[in-house]
Protein backbone atom coordinates (compact mmCIF):
# COMPACT_ATOMS: atom_id res chain seq x y z
CA UNK A 1 0.00 0.00 0.00
CA UNK A 2 2.74 2.32 1.07
CA UNK A 3 4.87 1.74 -2.46
CA UNK A 4 1.35 2.52 -4.23
CA UNK A 5 1.32 5.64 -2.56
CA UNK A 6 4.37 6.47 -3.22
CA UNK A 7 4.16 5.96 -6.94
CA UNK A 8 1.11 8.05 -7.11
CA UNK A 9 3.27 10.76 -5.10
CA UNK A 10 5.79 10.90 -7.56
CA UNK A 11 3.59 10.95 -10.63
CA UNK A 12 1.66 13.63 -9.34
CA UNK A 13 5.18 15.71 -8.43
CA UNK A 14 6.15 15.22 -12.26
CA UNK A 15 2.67 16.55 -13.65
CA UNK A 16 2.95 19.19 -11.36
CA UNK A 17 6.46 20.24 -11.99
CA UNK A 18 6.51 21.49 -15.43
CA UNK A 19 3.78 23.76 -14.67
CA UNK A 20 5.60 25.17 -11.50
CA UNK A 21 8.66 25.44 -13.77
CA UNK A 22 6.48 26.98 -17.00
CA UNK A 23 5.80 30.20 -15.02
CA UNK A 24 8.64 31.89 -16.21
CA UNK A 25 8.89 32.49 -19.92
CA UNK A 26 12.35 31.16 -21.08
CA UNK A 27 13.95 32.37 -24.60
CA UNK A 28 16.94 31.11 -26.06
CA UNK A 29 18.51 32.90 -28.47
CA UNK A 30 21.81 33.51 -30.69
CA UNK A 31 24.30 35.39 -32.60
CA UNK A 32 25.91 33.14 -34.94
CA UNK A 33 28.87 35.47 -37.30
CA UNK A 34 31.84 33.95 -38.86
CA UNK A 35 34.29 34.98 -41.23
CA UNK A 36 37.26 34.28 -43.65
CA UNK A 37 39.34 36.73 -43.63
CA UNK A 38 42.53 37.70 -45.59
CA UNK A 39 44.90 40.17 -43.83
CA UNK A 40 48.06 42.00 -44.44
CA UNK A 41 50.15 43.83 -41.48
CA UNK A 42 52.61 45.73 -43.95
CA UNK A 43 55.44 44.01 -42.89
CA UNK A 44 58.25 41.46 -44.70
CA UNK A 45 56.74 38.16 -43.74
CA UNK A 46 52.81 39.39 -44.18
CA UNK A 47 52.31 38.44 -47.33
CA UNK A 48 47.67 37.97 -46.89
CA UNK A 49 47.39 35.57 -44.83
CA UNK A 50 44.31 33.88 -43.98
CA UNK A 51 41.86 33.57 -40.70
CA UNK A 52 39.27 32.20 -39.67
CA UNK A 53 37.51 34.61 -37.53
CA UNK A 54 34.66 33.53 -35.05
CA UNK A 55 33.45 37.60 -34.69
CA UNK A 56 32.18 36.77 -30.83
CA UNK A 57 29.50 34.26 -31.56
CA UNK A 58 27.03 33.26 -28.91
CA UNK A 59 24.14 32.33 -27.50
CA UNK A 60 22.12 32.96 -24.45
CA UNK A 61 19.10 32.49 -22.43
CA UNK A 62 16.80 34.97 -21.07
CA UNK A 63 13.90 34.98 -19.04
CA UNK A 64 10.91 37.06 -17.64
CA UNK A 65 8.13 35.99 -15.41
CA UNK A 66 5.17 37.95 -14.79
CA UNK A 67 5.24 39.34 -11.31
CA UNK A 68 1.74 41.00 -11.01
CA UNK A 69 1.31 44.61 -11.23
CA UNK A 70 3.03 45.34 -14.31
CA UNK A 71 6.00 43.93 -12.73
CA UNK A 72 8.10 41.64 -14.28
CA UNK A 73 11.36 39.36 -12.96
CA UNK A 74 14.44 39.46 -15.76
CA UNK A 75 17.56 36.90 -16.47
CA UNK A 76 20.12 36.95 -18.86
CA UNK A 77 23.47 34.57 -19.16
CA UNK A 78 24.85 35.01 -21.88
CA UNK A 79 27.69 32.69 -23.48
CA UNK A 80 30.94 32.99 -26.37
CA UNK A 81 31.91 30.20 -28.90
CA UNK A 82 35.27 30.11 -30.31
CA UNK A 83 36.20 27.63 -32.94
CA UNK A 84 39.59 29.31 -33.38
CA UNK A 85 42.26 26.93 -32.15
CA UNK A 86 44.90 29.74 -32.11
CA UNK A 87 42.75 31.57 -30.02
CA UNK A 88 43.20 31.72 -25.93
CA UNK A 89 39.95 29.75 -25.15
CA UNK A 90 36.66 31.69 -23.98
CA UNK A 91 35.28 31.21 -20.49
CA UNK A 92 31.21 31.28 -19.61
CA UNK A 93 30.38 34.58 -18.95
CA UNK A 94 33.41 36.54 -20.09
CA UNK A 95 32.82 39.89 -21.52
CA UNK A 96 28.73 39.52 -21.87
CA UNK A 97 25.87 40.93 -20.36
CA UNK A 98 24.62 39.00 -17.83
CA UNK A 99 22.14 40.12 -15.47
CA UNK A 100 19.32 40.11 -13.23
CA UNK A 101 16.32 42.49 -12.37
CA UNK A 102 13.35 44.03 -12.40
CA UNK A 103 11.17 46.08 -15.01
CA UNK A 104 7.88 47.55 -14.91
CA UNK A 105 6.62 51.51 -15.82
CA UNK A 106 9.35 53.38 -14.25
CA UNK A 107 11.61 51.72 -16.84
CA UNK A 108 14.56 48.56 -15.85
CA UNK A 109 16.41 48.17 -12.46
CA UNK A 110 19.64 45.51 -13.16
CA UNK A 111 22.36 44.20 -11.58
CA UNK A 112 25.40 41.99 -13.30
CA UNK A 113 27.38 42.92 -16.75
CA UNK A 114 25.64 45.21 -19.08
CA UNK A 115 27.50 47.63 -22.14
CA UNK A 116 28.81 51.12 -21.17
CA UNK A 117 26.40 53.67 -22.48
CA UNK A 118 29.17 55.17 -24.43
CA UNK A 119 29.17 51.99 -26.60
CA UNK A 120 25.41 51.84 -27.23
CA UNK A 121 26.25 55.45 -28.19
CA UNK A 122 29.19 53.70 -30.77
CA UNK A 123 26.62 51.70 -32.25
CA UNK A 124 24.53 54.40 -33.05
CA UNK A 125 27.06 55.91 -35.53
CA UNK A 126 28.58 52.48 -37.20
CA UNK A 127 27.37 51.52 -40.01
CA UNK A 128 29.10 48.31 -40.11
CA UNK A 129 27.73 45.23 -37.97
CA UNK A 130 29.77 44.90 -34.75
CA UNK A 131 32.59 42.19 -34.75
CA UNK A 132 32.67 42.99 -38.72
CA UNK A 133 36.32 43.24 -39.88
CA UNK A 134 36.48 47.64 -40.78
CA UNK A 135 34.06 48.33 -37.94
CA UNK A 136 34.70 51.68 -36.09
CA UNK A 137 35.89 50.15 -33.01
CA UNK A 138 39.01 49.25 -34.49
CA UNK A 139 40.06 52.86 -33.93
CA UNK A 140 37.70 54.48 -31.55
CA UNK A 141 37.95 51.87 -28.59
CA UNK A 142 40.57 53.28 -25.92
CA UNK A 143 39.86 54.48 -22.59
CA UNK A 144 37.58 51.36 -21.84
CA UNK A 145 34.82 53.37 -24.29
CA UNK A 146 33.70 50.03 -25.47
CA UNK A 147 33.76 48.20 -22.52
CA UNK A 148 30.71 46.96 -20.08
CA UNK A 149 30.07 48.30 -16.50
CA UNK A 150 30.49 44.97 -14.71
CA UNK A 151 30.08 44.17 -10.93
CA UNK A 152 27.21 46.86 -11.74
CA UNK A 153 23.69 48.54 -10.66
CA UNK A 154 22.15 49.27 -14.05
CA UNK A 155 18.65 51.84 -14.50
CA UNK A 156 17.15 52.06 -18.13
CA UNK A 157 14.51 53.94 -18.29
CA UNK A 158 11.22 53.89 -20.45
CA UNK A 159 11.20 55.28 -23.44
CA UNK A 160 9.15 58.96 -22.98
CA UNK A 161 8.62 60.64 -26.45
CA UNK A 162 11.49 58.41 -27.73
CA UNK A 163 13.89 59.51 -25.05
CA UNK A 164 15.50 57.09 -23.66
CA UNK A 165 18.51 57.00 -20.62
CA UNK A 166 20.73 54.65 -19.11
CA UNK A 167 22.75 55.30 -15.60
CA UNK A 168 25.06 53.10 -14.18
CA UNK A 169 27.47 52.37 -11.55
CA UNK A 170 30.31 49.58 -10.97
CA UNK A 171 31.05 48.88 -7.62
CA UNK A 172 34.71 48.54 -6.14
CA UNK A 173 34.22 44.41 -5.70
CA UNK A 174 37.14 45.08 -3.83
CA UNK A 175 39.10 44.84 -0.56
CA UNK A 176 41.92 46.08 -1.86
CA UNK A 177 41.07 49.37 -4.28
CA UNK A 178 38.33 51.69 -3.98
CA UNK A 179 37.91 52.10 -7.68
CA UNK A 180 34.50 52.30 -9.41
CA UNK A 181 32.83 52.78 -12.41
CA UNK A 182 30.00 55.25 -13.63
CA UNK A 183 28.20 55.59 -17.08
CA UNK A 184 25.68 57.98 -18.17
CA UNK A 185 23.95 57.94 -21.71
CA UNK A 186 20.96 59.78 -23.72
CA UNK A 187 19.36 58.50 -26.91
CA UNK A 188 16.79 60.46 -28.69
CA UNK A 189 14.75 58.52 -31.95
CA UNK A 190 12.58 61.25 -33.91
CA UNK A 191 11.33 59.13 -36.74
CA UNK A 192 14.55 59.04 -39.29
CA UNK A 193 16.96 61.06 -36.79
CA UNK A 194 18.86 58.73 -33.83
CA UNK A 195 20.96 61.23 -31.47
CA UNK A 196 23.17 59.49 -28.60
CA UNK A 197 25.42 61.16 -25.71
CA UNK A 198 27.17 59.93 -23.37
CA UNK A 199 29.73 59.78 -20.25
CA UNK A 200 32.23 57.50 -18.94
CA UNK A 201 34.06 57.91 -15.57
CA UNK A 202 36.82 54.72 -14.26
CA UNK A 203 38.96 54.62 -11.38
CA UNK A 204 42.40 53.22 -11.66
CA UNK A 205 41.96 50.18 -9.98
CA UNK A 206 45.70 50.20 -9.37
CA UNK A 207 47.14 50.27 -5.94
CA UNK A 208 51.11 50.57 -6.40
CA UNK A 209 52.62 52.79 -6.97
CA UNK A 210 49.98 55.83 -6.88
CA UNK A 211 46.43 55.22 -8.80
CA UNK A 212 46.55 57.52 -11.45
CA UNK A 213 43.84 60.29 -12.47
CA UNK A 214 40.53 58.85 -13.74
CA UNK A 215 39.81 58.27 -17.20
CA UNK A 216 37.23 60.61 -18.43
CA UNK A 217 35.29 60.01 -21.83
CA UNK A 218 32.45 61.50 -23.65
CA UNK A 219 30.90 60.59 -27.05
CA UNK A 220 27.92 62.44 -29.53
CA UNK A 221 26.63 60.04 -32.46
CA UNK A 222 24.41 60.61 -34.86
CA UNK A 223 22.45 58.58 -37.53
CA UNK A 224 19.87 59.91 -40.13
CA UNK A 225 17.61 58.28 -42.59
CA UNK A 226 18.11 60.85 -45.49
CA UNK A 227 15.31 59.07 -47.57
CA UNK A 228 15.52 57.15 -50.99
CA UNK A 229 17.39 54.48 -49.22
CA UNK A 230 20.24 56.95 -48.08
CA UNK A 231 21.84 56.84 -44.84
CA UNK A 232 24.62 59.07 -43.09
CA UNK A 233 25.98 58.87 -39.71
CA UNK A 234 28.52 60.71 -37.60
CA UNK A 235 30.51 60.10 -34.10
CA UNK A 236 32.45 62.28 -31.96
CA UNK A 237 34.77 61.16 -28.98
CA UNK A 238 37.13 62.64 -26.49
CA UNK A 239 38.90 60.74 -23.69
CA UNK A 240 41.39 62.03 -20.81
CA UNK A 241 43.57 60.47 -18.94
CA UNK A 242 43.66 57.81 -21.70
CA UNK A 243 45.32 54.56 -19.32
CA UNK A 244 45.14 57.03 -16.18
CA UNK A 245 47.99 58.52 -17.13
CA UNK A 246 47.87 62.26 -16.70
CA UNK A 247 48.16 64.22 -20.30
CA UNK A 248 46.98 61.41 -22.40
CA UNK A 249 44.09 63.07 -23.85
CA UNK A 250 42.97 61.53 -27.46
CA UNK A 251 39.69 62.70 -29.43
CA UNK A 252 38.49 60.80 -32.10
CA UNK A 253 35.78 61.22 -34.92
CA UNK A 254 34.03 59.11 -37.63
CA UNK A 255 31.63 59.77 -40.49
CA UNK A 256 29.61 57.59 -42.90
CA UNK A 257 26.95 56.65 -45.59
CA UNK A 258 25.00 53.98 -46.89
CA UNK A 259 22.50 53.46 -49.28
CA UNK A 260 19.93 50.89 -49.70
CA UNK A 261 18.70 49.00 -52.82
CA UNK A 262 16.48 46.44 -52.77
CA UNK A 263 18.18 43.63 -49.76
CA UNK A 264 21.54 44.74 -50.70
CA UNK A 265 22.88 48.05 -48.77
CA UNK A 266 26.77 49.68 -49.98
CA UNK A 267 28.21 51.35 -47.38
CA UNK A 268 31.78 53.19 -46.53
CA UNK A 269 32.77 55.06 -43.43
CA UNK A 270 36.43 56.86 -42.24
CA UNK A 271 37.39 57.04 -38.65
CA UNK A 272 40.25 58.91 -37.25
CA UNK A 273 41.84 58.92 -34.14
CA UNK A 274 43.76 62.13 -33.42
CA UNK A 275 47.57 62.00 -31.92
CA UNK A 276 47.67 61.73 -28.01
CA UNK A 277 48.37 65.21 -26.28
CA UNK A 278 51.42 63.46 -24.44
CA UNK A 279 52.73 61.73 -26.92
CA UNK A 280 56.55 63.16 -28.54
CA UNK A 281 55.98 61.16 -31.92
CA UNK A 282 52.56 61.48 -33.12
CA UNK A 283 50.46 58.16 -32.51
CA UNK A 284 47.24 58.48 -34.29
CA UNK A 285 45.81 56.64 -36.94
CA UNK A 286 42.88 56.52 -39.82
CA UNK A 287 40.65 54.25 -41.19
CA UNK A 288 38.64 54.10 -44.73
CA UNK A 289 36.45 50.78 -44.55
CA UNK A 290 33.72 49.60 -47.74
CA UNK A 291 30.94 47.33 -47.46
CA UNK A 292 28.69 44.93 -49.29
CA UNK A 293 25.85 43.49 -47.27
CA UNK A 294 22.96 41.15 -48.80
CA UNK A 295 20.35 40.70 -46.47
CA UNK A 296 19.10 37.19 -47.54
CA UNK A 297 16.28 37.47 -44.89
CA UNK A 298 15.56 38.72 -41.08
CA UNK A 299 17.62 37.16 -39.30
CA UNK A 300 20.24 35.97 -42.12
CA UNK A 301 22.83 38.25 -43.49
CA UNK A 302 26.14 38.18 -46.46
CA UNK A 303 28.49 40.35 -46.52
CA UNK A 304 31.96 41.45 -48.24
CA UNK A 305 33.88 43.98 -46.56
CA UNK A 306 37.30 45.96 -47.77
CA UNK A 307 39.46 47.91 -44.98
CA UNK A 308 42.63 49.85 -44.60
CA UNK A 309 44.42 51.97 -41.66
CA UNK A 310 47.21 54.04 -42.31
CA UNK A 311 49.08 54.79 -38.72
CA UNK A 312 51.32 58.00 -37.86
CA UNK A 313 54.95 57.47 -37.20
CA UNK A 314 53.91 55.69 -33.40
CA UNK A 315 50.36 54.58 -34.09
CA UNK A 316 49.42 50.91 -33.90
CA UNK A 317 45.44 50.67 -34.83
CA UNK A 318 44.31 47.98 -36.55
CA UNK A 319 41.45 46.92 -38.50
CA UNK A 320 39.44 44.22 -36.58
CA UNK A 321 36.88 45.95 -33.49
CA UNK A 322 36.35 43.50 -30.44
CA UNK A 323 35.70 40.47 -30.55
CA UNK A 324 36.79 39.85 -34.58
CA UNK A 325 39.10 37.42 -33.76
CA UNK A 326 42.31 38.78 -35.42
CA UNK A 327 42.71 42.47 -35.34
CA UNK A 328 45.67 42.79 -37.47
CA UNK A 329 47.38 45.17 -34.93
CA UNK A 330 50.45 46.20 -37.06
CA UNK A 331 54.26 47.25 -36.00
CA UNK A 332 54.52 51.20 -34.65
CA UNK A 333 53.57 53.28 -37.98
CA UNK A 334 52.82 50.27 -40.04
CA UNK A 335 49.76 49.96 -42.12
CA UNK A 336 46.85 47.22 -41.85
CA UNK A 337 44.78 45.70 -45.06
CA UNK A 338 42.24 43.53 -44.79
CA UNK A 339 39.50 41.59 -47.29
CA UNK A 340 36.53 39.59 -45.43
CA UNK A 341 33.46 37.65 -46.53
CA UNK A 342 31.15 37.00 -43.63
CA UNK A 343 27.84 35.79 -42.59
CA UNK A 344 25.56 36.25 -39.80
CA UNK A 345 22.71 34.34 -38.38
CA UNK A 346 20.71 35.15 -35.88
CA UNK A 347 18.25 32.79 -33.80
Amino acid sequence: MNKKLLAMAIGAALVAGPVLVAQAEVKLYGHAHMSLDNLDRDNATDTGEWFLSPNSSRFGIRSTEDLGGGLKGVAQLEFLYNQDANAAANTAFNNRDNYIGLEGGFGALRIGVIDTATKDTGGIADLFYREQLGESRAIINYGGMDGRVSNGIHYLSPNMGGLEFKAQYGVEDSFATDATTMALGARWTAGPLIVGASYLNTEDPATTPTPGPDQKGMRLGVKFDVGGGFTVAALWQNVDNVGFVSGADRSAMGIGASFKAGNNIFKAQWYEADKADNAVTADGGDQLSLGFDHLFSKTVKGYVTYATTSNDTNGTFGIGGNGHGNSAIPAAGKDATGYSIGMIVDF
